[in-house]
């Protein structure tokens, strides 16, 4: 699969960052904190966390060099002590191995990229220090119109044979209930995990088109003939005029779930 776009990713930026708002607007963050940004992708979370921990540190994780390069680009504007308190790394977020190391782990809109949920979980809890917290949040969106109808375009000729395999790739986020038992069998207290949907205002169906062109398309997109690309995302817009109902200005609902758990001091 090609690398990530951060440019492309960022184009949505005002919207990807809410999520992140209403995190930092709960998450207590002092001073010597020692953070992991699972999943940083280009760092504006990652240089936010470090700002706000004011003499602790954060390493950010991808495993896109290109959104690692963006990311280590945006460090030469900051201020030198900021900059020496920030790292970031190109590498698995799923095979992190840091022994009772930091006291926040945040990951913001990755996890689901990865397979094996309870494995990572475990993974992220022993990379905790005693009493430290995570936070976690993906998209879970998957009967929203704009993600249902990429999925049964993906399902139809000529398509399907373009992409066989592909669409099996993709898997439904499970529950909060589902989250909250496997967090709490895994040792971690203080778990509440819940659904918030987000309300984002687009000028036309096909500014959906580029947000998901970004990340969930890739898989698809990435499958196919550079020459049949155009053909699929055309069809791709054109189902989704039909399926809202405008080719102008709408209301983009996505549904996000958050994971808030802490790993108790004893």
């Amino acid at each position: 699969m090609s690398d990530w776009e951060p440019e492309l990713y960022n184009r949505f930026r005002r919207f990807r960052a809410e999520p992140v708002d209403l995190i930092l607007a709960r998450l207590p963050i002092s001073d010597y904190e020692r953070i992991a940004d699972l999943g940083c992708g280009s760092g504006e979370n990652t240089i936010e966390l470090a700002r706000r921990t004011g003499r602790g540190s954060v390493r950010g994780i991808d495993s896109s060099a290109a959104m690692i390069d963006a990311a280590r680009a945006r460090l030469d504007d900051l201020d030198p002590e900021l900059r020496a308190r920030i790292s970031f790394d190109e590498g698995d977020i799923a095979m992190l191995d840091a022994a009772a190391t930091h006291t926040i782990i945040f990951s913001n809109a990755a996890l689901q990229w990865i397979s094996g949920h309870r494995a990572v979980l475990e993974r992220w809890f022993r990379a905790l220090a005693p009493g430290g917290r995570m936070v976690v949040q993906m998209p879970a969106n998957d009967h929203e119109t704009a993600k249902v109808e990429m999925n049964r375009l993906a399902r139809e000729e000529p398509w399907r044979s373009l992409l066989s395999g592909v669409e099996r790739a993709f898997r439904e986020v499970p529950p909060p209930e589902k989250y909250r038992e496997m967090l709490s069998e895994i040792g971690f207290s203080e778990v509440d995990c819940h659904y918030h949907t987000f309300e984002h205002p687009m000028r036309a169906p096909s500014e959906v088109v580029d947000w998901y062109r970004s990340t969930g398309l890739r898989p698809f997109v990435n499958a196919l003939p550079e020459d049949r690309r155009p053909d699929f995302l055309d069809a791709y817009r054109e189902r989704l005029e039909r399926a809202y109902g405008t080719t102008g200005p709408m209301v983009f609902t996505f549904r996000r779930l958050f994971l808030w758990a802490r790993r108790p001091v004893a």
